[in-house]
């Protein structure tokens, strides 16, 4: 649960809802939604763009690490 933990932390440090980067990403908000909660795993290219989209707001360099281990 860490690892969500770390990804909720960021999103919501950037201002986004689960709704918000579910659309950055092209994906549902219920599949976001259970990724985020565990149920299911983000891809690797959906780690990325969620990395990048939150680098852009957040104005700071992160690792796939920081936000998914």
């Amino acid at each position: 649960m860490k690892k969500r933990l770390n990804l909720i932390g960021y999103r919501k440090m950037a201002d986004y809802t689960q709704s918000e980067l579910a659309e950055k990403i092209n994906i549902s908000y219920s599949n976001y939604n259970s990724k985020e909660n565990g149920k299911t795993e983000f891809t690797y290219s959906e780690c990325l763009k969620i990395r990048d989209i939150l680098m852009q707001r957040l104005g700071k360099t992160l690792t796939i690490d920081e936000l998914f281990a």
